[in-house]
């Protein structure tokens, strides 16, 4: 149980008025792993058998336990309070609140939520599932083809083929959050792959330019050194011929026949 309790806490984070629908159920799973839910379970009732000091120290425990994953911003609004139930239903009334204009806000955020090239799909849809998980707080229940369909349409246009392929691939028309949801991850991996082969290929292409350029500079060179001689092979005189009359070993200058 301490090793559980303490794998828990190890990744919670602290509540703030923008992250409730993520901090209460894993509040709710540390409150649970350390034995310390039966204040919120009961609805702040003592049961029978549980003495007015044990009732109470339960209670301190539970107020302590969920008062230390509570932000700085928050503490002051829960600071006095010593009943767990009380102070959970206060923070709900604080961040559940299920007013239309509420429910119209996180509406509009979810509406708006767009997917951007480059950006991880997991954050994406770490993001989505958030407003999702509001509204449903909110006791607004969004059914799944609802969800994917919301969901498809956060995406930007250079992700049209992913979804056309899906409108006209799926069965009686109907859309479900895991289909799209794997679509997306697969499309990712796929835009990796081919990034991938891309820049490999251009980097065998450019290789493969600056070692073609250095064979055209040396040969360059040789037929430069050749020509003046330079570093080029000295020749001797038996290597010599008379341009005018053909013969070998002498230049047309000593020529018997010219002169």
């Amino acid at each position: 149980m301490e090793e559980s309790s303490s794998s828990s806490s190890a990744t919670m984070l602290k509540l703030t008025a923008s992250n409730y629908s993520i901090w209460k159920p894993r509040m709710e799973d540390i409150l649970y792993c350390k034995d310390l839910y039966e204040p919120l379970q009961l609805l702040g009732q003592k049961p029978e058998g549980k003495s007015d000091d044990a009732w109470s120290i339960l209670n301190r425990k539970a107020v302590g336990q969920i008062r230390q994953w509570v932000d700085q911003s928050v503490f002051h609004h829960v600071a006095q309070e010593t009943d767990a139930y009380k102070l959970w239903t206060k923070l709900s009334s604080m961040y559940e609140r299920k007013t239309a204009q509420n429910k119209a806000s996180v509406i509009r955020r979810l509406v708006n939520l767009k997917y951007r090239d480059g950006r991880s799909v997991t954050e994406h849809l770490s993001d989505f599932q958030g407003l999702i998980n509001l509204l449903t707080n909110m006791k607004m229940v969004l059914d799944d083809e609802l969800q994917a369909l919301v969901l498809l349409s956060s995406l930007p246009d250079s992700w049209d083929t992913l979804v056309v392929s899906l409108s006209n691939s799926v069965s009686q028309g109907v859309l479900t959050l895991d289909i799209v949801k794997d679509s997306m991850f697969n499309e990712k991996a796929r835009r990796k792959e081919q990034s991938v082969v891309a820049e490999s290929e251009a980097l065998v292409s450019e290789y493969r330019g600056r070692t073609n350029n250095r064979k055209f500079h040396r040969r360059d060179k040789s037929k430069v050194r050749s020509r003046d001689g330079s570093r080029g092979r000295s020749k001797t005189r038996k290597d010599l011929e008379c341009y005018h009359c053909g013969g070998i070993g002498h230049m047309k200058r000593e020529c018997r026949l010219f002169k």
